[in-house]
This record gives C-alpha cells, structure tokens and sequence, in this order.
C-alpha cells in the first residue's frame, strides 16, 4: 500500500472510530431516535456524508457500534473458563462489573439502547432478543458443564440463577447512571454471593 493509500486509510479509521465514539455519547445522551446523524457528524467532528459512507444508514451506525462493543461470539473466553472449573460464573460477572464502571457513557448508552429496545420496531431490539439469549444459554452450558448436571430441573435452576444475576446487574448499571452514589459493585458482588451459594447447592 502506498503512503498516500495507508494515510487515507487510517484516516478513514479515524473518522469511523470518532463516530462511533460520539453515537455512544448521544444514543446515550438522547436515546436512538432523538438522535440524529447530523448531531452525531458534528460531536465527532467530521461531515454528515462521511457517516453515510462509512455506515450507510443511522440503524446500521447504531448495529455497528453495538457489534463493537458486544461482538457476536463463538468462544468466549470466559464461558470457556466457567465450563473448564478454571472460573465461577459469578467471578466473571464481578469482573465484567469492575471494567464497566470505568467507562460511565458506555454503561448509559448500554442501557438506554436495552430499555428502547424492547419495542419490535427499534433497529437494536432483535440484536438484545439474540444476544441475551445466547449470553443466558451460554452460561447455562458452561456452569452445567463444570457441575456435570444433566437433571432437567437443576438445570431449570441454573437458568434462573443466571437470568437473576443478570437482572441484578442490570438493574443496578441503570440505577447507578441515574446516580453515581449508588454502589453498582457492591450490589452486583451482594447478590453474586447469594447465586453462588444457590449454586454451590446443586
């Protein structure tokens, strides 16, 4: 690639990484459909065609920034560890929860976009319908796995331990966007400790 060909390029990138840096900050701010591509080009600082070029359409920049940051999965690494004994799945959730609190915009746009989304008509809704569903199976499989559980029922209870954690963690990230005084890790790791006694039952 000449010079002139790999400045482009990375200029390109550039150009893609800030507006997808600014959707996270106005999806976040504004929710997805009081937000547009022209507020979005001039947060990030580049022309409206530019985000037409890259993404084509505002659902697809919004699909774009939520492959990104919640990439589709095959292996995950700590689904794996779950499923290996070499990791809890309540372990890999605190550690999840300890990254997240470093990044405030990314926790509010992560929220808005699941609340908006639960109508059918929001480009994001069948995205959160697959990715819960595969998150929830996956960890299921992994913790059956690793306990060699193979009773309906106690995998029954699985699914409802994992579902719960997940629901704790939730519910707190909204809570603590809302307000930072609210101790989201603290909350996570109280109810964590409870599912892993439930699970230490099985």
């Amino acid at each position: 690639m000449s010079p002139r060909a790999l400045r482009i390029a990375q200029q390109g990138e550039e150009t893609r990484a800030a507006a997808m840096d600014a959707a996270v900050e106005l999806f976040g701010e504004n929710g997805y459909h009081a937000t547009s591509l022209k507020q979005i080009a001039q947060r990030a600082g580049v022309v409206q065609s530019a985000l037409h070029h890259h993404f084509g359409s505002k659902p697809q920049l919004l699909l774009a920034v939520l492959e990104a940051h919640y990439p589709p999965f095959a292996h995950r690494p700590d689904m794996e560890a779950v499923a290996a004994g070499r990791s809890e799945f309540v372990d890999e959730v605190l550690a999840a929860t300890r990254h997240n609190v470093e990044d405030r915009r990314l926790v509010r746009f992560f929220s808005v976009m699941t609340g908006e989304s639960l109508t059918v008509d929001h480009p994001a809704h069948d995205f959160f319908v697959e990715r819960y569903h595969s998150v929830r199976a996956g960890f299921v499989d992994a913790i059956a796995t690793a306990k060699r559980v193979t009773d309906e029922a106690d995998r029954a209870r699985i699914a409802l331990l994992v579902a719960t954690l997940f629901a704790a963690s939730d519910g707190l990230q909204m809570q603590w966007v809302r307000d930072p005084s609210v101790d989201l890790v603290g909350g996570v790791e109280l109810t964590a400790s409870w599912v892993q006694q439930q699970l230490n039952s099985l």
